[in-house]
């Protein structure tokens, strides 16, 4: 019997779905909430999150929100499985914003028992039809360098994580998204001004604490899609311990509180185009940096000022694709081998 396919859908412009974005979130709270409320797992006392790419970015803040809620939870590439460890009882979440990343379906398909959860834009899509249930962000069109997906997808995974542990902070989420969009649309002008110093560098480095780390693995992997430029993203402590010794001829946009503010004025020894990003209850670098931002979202409220911070690098990157006259929406390779139309592709 053959398999059904999936067609590819068509994107939409990065410009249009940042626009877009905050009022998606905000109406993604009430509608992933009920599909929770309907149909999630019992709370597990193991979780594997899988992903590939942003999708594995976006996993890393939830990871850690679940592990300070008591379940033992870490995210893996689907490379990093072997196949003898999918028929335990861990409850494992694939990801995939498309539905259609090659090696999330091909791992979930072959995954045992009825553990198998995915997190998906598109329904129906192979990643939904490879597991037994799941949760759909909404059939959302989003660009090709995944913007209300990849924060909607951090939404999903932190509501998840509220129903598991008996909260209910849907206000807070909503209250969260308006004000961060706000503040960064009013802080346009001085996004503008240190884009300018940073697009000039050889390369920019991207760090945020554990909590919130997804936000620094996704605004290195936008600046490399985007305006394709080097970049990397990093967890505070990990950047501490040798990587910022390459600091130069280099950018560096930070993301966190008093730790991160510290870091800003270390780093102020060897380069001085430094963005600091944070949020209430924040520190203040000593040292003076291209833009100190400070988002109207608790600083140490992991998932909440990852979306936060995430809406700062989204905008950096779509300004410095614009000074650099690249095209974001435009690929820069022919990828072969990276998405799948059906279930059965390579599994």
């Amino acid at each position: 019997m053959a398999s059904t396919v999936y067609p590819k859908r068509e994107w939409i412009a990065a410009g249009k779905s940042y626009a877009g974005q905050a009022d998606a979130l905000v109406a993604m709270v009430e509608h992933l909430a009920a599909q929770i409320e309907e149909g999630a797992p019992a709370r597990p006392d193991r979780v594997r999150l899988v992903g590939i790419g942003a999708s594995h970015a976006a996993a890393a803040a939830p990871a850690f929100r679940l592990r300070a809620d008591g379940i033992e939870a870490a995210r893996f590439l689907p490379s990093e499985l072997p196949d003898e460890n999918l028929g335990d009882d861990a409850l494992t979440i694939f990801i995939s914003q498309s539905g259609r990343s090659a090696e999330v379906v091909s791992l979930a398909a072959r995954t045992k028992g009825s553990n198998a959860y995915a997190v998906t834009n598109y329904h129906p899509s192979p990643l939904a039809d490879a597991c037994s249930r799941g949760l759909n962000l909404g059939n959302l069109a989003d660009s090709s360098v995944s913007f209300v997906t990849f924060t909607g997808t951090m939404l999903a995974l932190g509501l998840l994580a509220d129903h598991w542990a008996g909260r209910n902070e849907k206000q807070k989420w909503i209250d969260a998204i308006g004000s961060a969009c706000a503040a960064v649309q009013a802080a346009d002008a001085d996004l503008r001004n240190a884009v300018e110093a940073l697009v000039a560098r050889s390369g920019t480095d991207f760090v945020a604490p554990a909590a919130s780390v997804s936000a620094a693995e996704e605004a290195a992997l936008m600046w490399r899609e985007g305006p394709r430029l080097m970049a990397t993203g990093m967890e505070t402590r990990q950047y501490l311990h040798g990587p910022m010794d390459a600091a130069g001829n280099t950018g560096h946009v930070v993301f966190g509180g008093a730790r991160e503010a510290l870091l800003i004025d270390q780093l102020a020894e060897r380069t001085g185009d430094l963005v600091y990003v944070t949020g209430t209850g924040g520190g203040e670098p000593k040292v003076e940096t291209l833009l100190s931002l400070r988002l109207p979202v608790e600083v140490n409220d992991g998932i909440r000022f990852a979306i936060g911070a995430t809406f700062v690098a989204q905008r950096l990157t779509t300004l410095a694709a614009e000074l650099r006259g690249i095209d974001i929406n435009e690929a820069a390779f022919v990828r072969l081998d990276t998405k799948t139309d059906r279930v059965d592709a390579g599994a």
